[in-house]
């Protein structure tokens, strides 16, 4: 099995998160039934962010030159293609060894050729690929199917009224290409009303890392606020679980918040975000503040103000969120429908 993904500080790093989610998912079933395996991802050379993940989990990484590179040296019986520059031209290509292909999209802006499509945006399922893959491909689509690592599934719920009503958690994905956690820290800098708890999430690729330390610092020592920065935190479910209100980006991100019961401000830091953002948002699971340069400190820090002085509206906001992503599915329902393409028979041992 193997994974075309790529990451770097334009794109981010969602796409290699999510699939490193799946390859776990999968990694886990195959494993529990004895079944042998081998993972490989493939990233392109300008977009090996997060590389050092692969080894530790016993995944191999081969690097091609360019995006649309061939393939054909990597062995795998299916393919899950992550990119929003390949099409069914490459997928085609790794089809002809033999090869199952899953896709993950989420723009529907071009024709797959798959075997399973996966899909989790809140918003008109179904239609948008009605054209763009074959009859037979299986899609599967909705919030319900969401790529989420172990922690939020092993993570104990606590109910939301006894959370610190004044604990925020930040975070706008590992690399934060539009460095909004910088603007939000400004925001949080001028509330001075009330003493926060802040956890800031960062990746240790930020762009700006050694700033936001000394950031961090100063604001701690010219408010009352505690403020907490972890970098490259693997206990993100957790600090959703203690924070009453997170500030964040759009993606992958809403799913984790909803599963969670985690409401939010939301800054879209890409334009792929905003269509899911502006529908969570009609549905009162968040508040979205806009696109990235469209947003200043004075905006983020008044809607801040706002819900922090509202218990009622954050409750509400938290029990719509909850209704979004059930337990029961998300990746290991993923996990089996991907196994069922290549080992239908083995995998009713699972």
């Amino acid at each position: 099995m193997a994974f075309r993904v790529d990451a770097n500080s334009e794109i981010g790093t969602g796409h290699v998160m999510r699939c490193l989610t799946l390859a776990r998912g999968i990694q886990n079933m195959l494993d529990g039934s004895g079944t042998p395996h081998s993972i490989t991802f493939v990233n392109s050379q300008n977009s090996i962010l997060l590389q050092e993940r692969y080894a530790p989990c016993n995944f191999h990484h081969e690097v091609v030159q360019q995006f649309d590179s061939d393939v054909g040296h990597v062995a795998a019986d299916l393919w899950v293609v992550d990119h929003y520059q390949l099409d069914e031209i490459f997928e085609r290509k790794v089809s002809l060894t033999g090869a199952k292909v899953m896709v993950i999209d989420d723009l529907a802006n071009r024709p797959h050729y798959c075997d399973l499509l996966l899909d989790v945006n809140f918003f008109d399922r179904g239609n948008r690929y009605k054209t763009l893959v074959p009859p037979q491909c299986k899609m599967l689509l909705g919030p319900e199917c969401a790529l989420l690592r172990e922690e939020f599934y092993e993570q104990p719920m606590h109910d939301f009224v006894t959370r610190d009503p004044f604990r925020v958690l930040v975070c706008f994905g590992g690399s934060d290409p539009a460095n909004m956690t910088s603007v939000t820290l400004d925001a949080i800098a001028s509330i001075k009303d009330v003493q926060l708890q802040v956890d800031i999430v960062i990746g240790s690729g930020h762009q700006t890392k050694s700033d936001m330390i000394d950031k961090v610092n100063k604001i701690t020592q010219i408010t009352k606020h505690d403020m907490r920065l972890h970098i490259d935190c693997n206990q993100i479910a957790k600090l959703m679980q203690k924070a009453s209100l997170m500030i964040g980006a759009g993606g992958s991100m809403h799913w984790e918040r909803c599963i969670s019961t985690l409401p939010a401000l939301v800054v879209c830091v890409a334009e792929n975000q905003v269509e899911t953002t502006r529908c969570l948002s009609q549905e009162n699971v968040c508040k979205y503040l806009g696109v990235w340069d469209q947003v200043s400190v004075e905006e983020v820090s008044k809607n801040l103000a706002l819900l922090l002085q509202s218990p009622s509206t954050l409750k509400a906001m938290s029990q719509c969120a909850g209704n979004i992503v059930p337990r029961h599915k998300g990746t290991p329902y993923v996990s089996e429908q991907v196994l069922k393409l290549i080992q239908p028979l083995p995998l009713q041992q699972v």
